[in-house]
């Protein structure tokens, strides 16, 4: 927690940045562990700065994904400029995370997967590990990032696009960042997306590639979150054919992230 509140102050410091930042205790502390009622644990507490700001009211415009796109560029362009402390602590979004988060998969896919659909799952994760294993990890492509940069944490107040909710930040690749943020848009929005990102900061001529293997990685971590949770499950079941499509074009190696992919037939799940 106090690593997060580090990394919001170094960002806040920025220049036409603007994030939450903790508010410091009558002890000068930003983390305070509270006191409970007795036998619960004594759970550690921040209070955030409020941004202002208003979620996206009906339907997005492409102005506004133009500007989302530029923020995350600055966010990126930001953080590889900064030098973190040795005792700086936040979880790595990578191979081995995502093998940790598969665990619980593993566990709960029949709730909304064939044993079919579940057998393509295993192979688009073996070829996004595979993938990750032969990426060069450099201060262009790696740094602390944001991590859930999706519609609902952002606010716009006065046309700009605010960051909010920093709780998954930790460290990965800048396009795993990206990828995160395209899931919630339409083809054509992902697009301007990284039209509005390259305004900022040049991607890599080639980088397609590596972003739709982060984009099925993402997905299937969201799965992969959601899954333990019956709550979930007909939510999960409604996106299968969409994501199995993705899944498939992925391993067919189709470009997919720009083209309207048609849903498939997945069938009905054995419960």
């Amino acid at each position: 927690m106090q690593s997060e509140l580090l990394f919001l102050q170094s960002l806040n410091a920025v220049n036409d940045i603007h994030v939450p930042v903790g508010i410091a205790s009558l002890t000068g502390s930003h983390v305070v562990e509270m006191d409970t009622i007795e036998g619960y644990r004594r759970p550690y507490v921040t209070v955030m700065k409020w941004v202002e700001g208003e979620h996206v009211k009906g339907e997005i415009t492409g102005a506004m994904v133009t500007r989302m796109g530029e923020l995350m560029g600055k966010l990126h362009e930001a953080v590889s400029g900064f030098h973190l402390p040795s005792n700086f602590v936040r979880p790595v979004w990578g191979a081995d995370a995502f093998r940790s988060e598969l665990v619980k998969l593993e566990r709960y896919y029949n709730r909304f997967l064939s044993d079919q659909a579940w057998t393509e799952y295993q192979h688009a994760v073996e070829k996004i590990l595979s993938r990750i294993a032969d990426m060069e990890k450099n201060e262009q492509n790696y740094g602390m990032i944001h991590a859930d940069l999706h519609a609902d944490n952002i606010v716009f107040k006065d046309g700009i696009p605010y960051p909010i909710d920093f709780g998954r930040c930790g460290f990965g690749y800048f396009l795993y960042d990206l990828a995160g943020s395209l899931i919630g848009l339409y083809p054509r929005e992902r697009m301007t997306f990284i039209q509005g990102y390259e305004n900022v900061r040049k991607l890599e001529t080639d980088y397609l590639r590596d972003l739709e293997c982060f984009f099925i990685m993402f997905m299937i971590e969201n799965y992969c979150h959601h899954a333990s949770n019956p709550e979930e499950t007909s939510n999960l079941v409604d996106e299968q054919p969409y994501a199995q499509a993705l899944i498939r074009e992925f391993l067919k190696g189709n470009p997919f992230l720009f083209v309207p992919v048609e849903p498939v037939d997945v069938g009905k799940v054995q419960q």
